[in-house]
């Protein structure tokens, strides 16, 4: 039986193209003739924003991270399940992170221990958007500006999703998204810093830049440009610009089909009565799902033996977040704050192949396995 993949880049229709223009004359890449169409592209997206394309998320993170100049005892809040780069970036700066608990159904900060968390050290809070869905932002955004403290969303997973016809990324001063080769829409490698908060807009643009003040330079405000601060080289790639054009091109195309692929999953699973034997996403969730499709089950050691089965039947998938509190660097620079849902859920999600190329029928045949697992341990 042929193998089904957890993940699969998405076909290029003209990257070729845009890769022999570019070698046709170096000026275009001088002029980061891609990276601008990326930038005109986006902005009819994040309208109020001041967008920078980098190499990755984390980049994006960590220049927000030097934006915001930590002093020793400041701490950012954050939930523990979340990747390494949502704390690292801060950490490495020298902020103290406390890891909160998540809430179901979307995993996202559990407002409780968010509000116990926030004391006179706060400087931040991250929200992070589980798999393209978020939390109560209107919640956040005003406990944040009641407590002057900063928000910052890892919208990492979430490009093409949004909160009250809103994008995320635009509510919070800063945000991350991610344009890796596993998520909905990609570069191959790269990310998306938006600044929001404009006051920082300057020194973002000069930590962006190699720690100068080329944009100055590049708008003619200035004759030359120099060193003016830290900073380090944090741009995209032209070739993955190049790439992410391509893709954004054909956005509409790409995030349909996922929420298509979604709905198959959905269906699928409540047809054959899966929902009595583990947790599916919720319905109203199903419209804008196109990140992630996961299920969660009844218990670590059923994870593990669905897991297996599905392998053993040339299926991928697979669990996600190690709790970043349970980690040897959360344990040695943060503290945690909350209940037990954040190991529950790392013991029991489990991802299922999810990407453009997988058809309907592999689909079926995943649910179908699925299926026969529950049947045949009759769990």
């Amino acid at each position: 039986m042929k193998p089904i993949k957890f993940n699969s880049n998405s076909k290029s229709k003209s990257y070729h193209a845009h890769i022999e223009y570019l070698l046709e004359d170096y000026e275009r890449f001088r002029e980061k003739y891609f990276s601008k169409k990326c930038i005109n592209h986006l902005q009819s997206h994040y309208n109020d924003s001041e967008l920078l394309l980098t190499h990755s998320a984390t980049a994006a993170l960590e220049i927000i991270a030097h934006l915001l100049n930590f002093e020793k005892g400041d701490e950012i809040i954050l939930p523990s399940f979340t990747f390494v780069s949502t704390a690292n970036a801060f950490v490495r700066m020298g902020a103290k992170p406390i890891f909160v608990d998540i809430e179901a159904p979307y995993f996202n900060l559990n407002l409780k221990s968010l509000k116990k968390a926030i004391n006179s050290k706060t400087k931040a809070i991250i929200a992070v958007h589980y798999a393209g869905h978020t939390t109560n932002l209107d919640y956040i955004s005003n406990l944040c500006k009641e407590k002057d403290i900063f928000l910052i969303e890892d919208a990492a997973m979430s490009y093409g999703c949004s909160f009250k016809q809103l994008p995320l990324g635009s509510f919070g001063d800063f945000a991350a998204i991610s344009f890796d080769i596993t998520k909905q829409i990609s570069a191959i490698q790269g990310g998306l810093l938006l600044v929001n908060n404009k006051k920082f807009s300057k020194k973002a643009h000069a930590i962006y830049h190699n720690g100068t003040n080329r944009a100055d330079f590049e708008q003619g405000s200035q004759p030359y440009y120099e060193w003016t601060s830290l900073g380090s080289k944090y741009q995209m790639n032209e070739l993955n610009a190049a790439y992410l054009y391509d893709q954004l091109q054909d956005e509409e195309v790409q995030l349909n089909r996922r929420i298509q692929i979604s709905k198959w999953y959905q269906d699928a699973l409540l047809e054959a009565e899966l929902d009595k034997k583990i947790t599916l996403l919720p319905d109203e969730a199903i419209d804008h799902n196109v990140n992630t499709y996961y299920i969660i089950t009844k218990s670590a050691k059923d994870r593990k033996g669905l897991q297996n089965h599905l392998c053993q039947n040339n299926v991928e998938a697979f669990f996600h977040y190690i709790p970043l509190h349970l980690s040897q660097m959360g344990k040695k620079t943060g503290s945690y704050i909350g209940g037990e849902l954040t190991e529950v859920i790392s013991k029991q999600i489990l991802r299922l192949p999810f990407h453009t190329n997988i058809t309907e029928k592999e689909v079926l045949r995943i649910v179908d396995l699925i299926k026969h697992y529950y049947d045949e341990t009759g769990k």
